[in-house]
């Protein structure tokens, strides 16, 4: 069993069987209403209500990842193991590095798909919701400019308001969100008729720090390994 997990065989054979997957995914997704709430809520929470007729091939290809990474572990460990006499070090360690950084890829997408959550809301100047239970946000100011009748910039004023009567301001705009305790506050688009409202949307991912941890273990272990083999070759 030990074998059959640390194979190279292995693993190609997993990454076809992922492709696979994901391509008659990609085929069924835009005919299955069922997915019209995906990116609405965590994976693993619309895995649990959606129709198996149409989540099977998702459910097996993360059932197939799950296989890939422990595979990725084991490689990792053996090839450390089995570090051969004379071998620099780091030409060694620096694929280990890459697999590291993917595992750390593949835990952000776990810690995602069961915490993560996207709401939306409709939003007029002065109205407020409730982010969380202390706390209260308010879209202040909605700012636009327009040119021959169509608006080239658009920003949003917040107002987050406590319990204790705390107030911090905030300015957002598409591409700038405000992060508020791990929670990200959108400004998606703006309307002005029949009066100025905004689309605010509020994004919790608890793996965002791990999919950027990594990605930068992932770029310097390519850089490490790109490296010592382009020396070996001018040697």
């Amino acid at each position: 069993m030990l074998s059959i997990l640390k194979s190279i065989k292995t693993a190609n054979i997993l990454l076809a069987l992922l492709m696979s997957l994901l391509i008659f995914g990609a085929i069924i997704m835009p005919a299955a209403p069922a997915f019209q709430e995906i990116n609405t809520t965590s994976l693993f929470r619309w895995l649990k209500d959606a129709p198996i007729s149409v989540s099977w091939w998702l459910i097996s290809a993360v059932g197939v990842l799950a296989i890939l990474v422990l595979n990725t572990v084991v490689c990792s460990i053996d090839s450390i193991i089995k570090k051969h006499e004379g071998r620099k070090w780091l030409l060694t360690i620096a694929p280990q590095i890459i697999h590291t950084g993917f595992a750390f890829i593949m835990l952000a997408h776990l810690l995602s798909g069961i915490w993560s959550s996207h709401q939306f809301a409709v939003m007029r100047e002065g109205q407020g919701v409730m982010v969380g239970q202390k706390t209260a946000l308010y879209l202040d100011t909605i700012n636009y400019k327009r040119d021959s009748g169509f608006i080239t910039s658009m920003s949003a004023e917040i107002l987050y308001l406590s319990e204790k009567g705390r107030k911090r301001r905030s300015v957002i705009s598409p591409n700038h969100p405000y992060i508020h305790n791990g929670m990200g506050v959108y400004l998606k688009r703006i309307s002005l008729t029949p009066f100025p409202q905004a689309l605010i949307e509020f994004s919790y991912d608890p793996g965002a720090p791990w999919a950027l941890a990594g990605g930068v273990i992932f770029l310097a272990g390519s850089v490490i390994l790109t490296a010592l083999k382009l020396r070996d070759k001018s040697v």
